[in-house]
């Protein structure tokens, strides 16, 4: 319990409030515009192939303008940055309300408002990104990682549930109200932050390509930290395909859920992310490698339940019936996401603590670009595998996935493992 409590000290630090909130405001609009346009996109098509296409669209701007986001981070003011692109997503979603009270929001315009949020995300992330190590001292990082993901996880309880209830209630145009009010008040709590000096820079210029390579050299620099990425890009490529296609395209047109029902389920996820907070600080002494590997382990448990996807006859026990939809997918979803969340804290924490602060907005980018790369495949597989006759093709490729996240890990916990038997040495011979 005083482990615990100890963690939540990191709020005391202002500035690292108010970039959470910050943070947690915009997720929560974003989430809730996500989920309603998930739902209205889902409903106008009636396909997974071409629900999946509309979701890969919006990655396409991640691979293009990834990399040079990354030089903007580490070149530019990061405070007026980041109030412009959340002013200009909020502005967008304030004139689609006032559009959707006379007009009727069509595929086209989805397409361009995903493909414009997603330029401003990739423009944007970088930077935001950045700025945590900058304003948490390296032995807090745990602890601030931990209460931020745990106040995103919060927000992503009550925005699927209110997204959905929105969404069916009163229609598309209110829940871009909300999105865009939401980036206005992320915005204005930015501009209340007091920021870092920044000190000069020692390094030398570089050129543009040279540039842009810089954050894919630091990851080829570092095995544990190039560990730790192709995690991240399986995770791209096989985890979040699946769960941001398959499961409401399962639950509402293979189970005739309702939107409701999904809305619950991505609820309930939450809850299991929420819950890591709480098991963080009991398991700090592991150490980040074991930690990391322990959330992996997890993660393998809803895989192995998914299969029963691939039987048919429990496919007609569920459909039709809320409640063992909801109950199945909610169990699944609680376990993915405890263990997801458990292992990210000690993930990002990692890359956090190692990567040079001059280079780290390019290092975000290009684990951006390569994690968009993976998800344009992903969905694209994903898609296609949804379409076919059995659902046993995409829990296998999950499966592959997930037991892929495993082995990769693999030299990260022997690199460790070697690190620590050598500074056990050192201390025994001085002693």
């Amino acid at each position: 319990m005083a482990n615990m409590l100890s963690s939540f000290g990191i709020l005391k630090n202002k500035t690292f409030s108010l970039l959470i909130t910050s943070e947690s405001t915009s997720l929560f609009g974003t989430l809730f515009l996500n989920i309603a346009l998930s739902l209205y996109v889902l409903k106008l098509t009636g396909s997974p192939e071409k629900f999946a296409s509309v979701l890969a669209l919006g990655i396409f701007p991640h691979i293009v303008l990834g990399s040079i986001s990354g030089i903007l981070a580490d070149k530019f003011n990061k405070k007026v940055w980041v109030i412009t692109f959340d002013i200009l997503r909020g502005g967008l979603c304030l004139g689609l309300f006032l559009y959707s009270l006379n007009g009727t929001i069509s595929i086209p315009i989805i397409y361009f408002t995903v493909l414009f949020i997603a330029s401003c995300d990739i423009l944007f992330a970088p930077m935001f990104m950045s700025i945590l190590p900058t304003i948490v001292p390296q032995e807090k990082l745990v602890d601030a990682n931990s209460i931020s993901r745990t106040l995103n996880e919060t927000m992503k309880i009550l925005a699927p549930l209110l997204g959905t209830l929105v969404y069916t209630m009163v229609g598309l145009g209110t829940v871009f109200l909300v999105n865009g009010l939401s980036f206005f008040i992320s915005a204005i709590t930015i501009y209340l932050m007091k920021f870092p000096v920044k000190a000069p820079s020692t390094r030398k210029k570089l050129t543009f390509i040279k540039d842009i390579s810089e954050g894919f050299r630091v990851i080829y620099a570092d095995k544990r930290l190039m560990s730790v990425v192709s995690n991240a890009f399986l995770t791209h490529t096989f985890l979040y395909p699946f769960l941001f296609v398959g499961i409401p395209y399962v639950i509402v047109n293979i189970l005739g859920g309702q939107n409701t029902d999904y809305g619950i389920v991505e609820s309930v996820a939450t809850v299991g992310s929420i819950m890591a907070i709480f098991v963080v600080p009991l398991t700090k002494h592991l150490g980040v490698a074991n930690n990391i590997g322990l959330g992996l382990l997890g993660m393998l448990v809803p895989v192995g339940l998914l299969i029963f996807l691939g039987n048919p006859n429990f496919i007609e026990l569920l459909a039709g019936n809320s409640f063992y939809t909801v109950g199945y997918f909610s169990i699944i979803n609680f376990i993915l996401f405890l263990s997801f969340s458990f292992y990210v804290v000690y993930f990002a924490s990692y890359y956090q603590s190692k990567v040079p602060r001059e280079s780290y907005g390019r290092f975000i980018a290009s684990v951006i670009v390569m994690n968009g790369i993976g998800k344009v495949a992903g969905f694209k597989v994903v898609g296609m595998l949804f379409a076919m006759d059995s659902l046993i093709y995409p829990v296998i490729f999950l499966a592959i996935g997930a037991l892929m996240k495993l082995v990769v890990h693999i030299p990260f916990m022997v690199i460790t493992r070697n690190i620590e038997k050598q500074n056990n040495v050192e201390v025994s011979t001085e002693v």
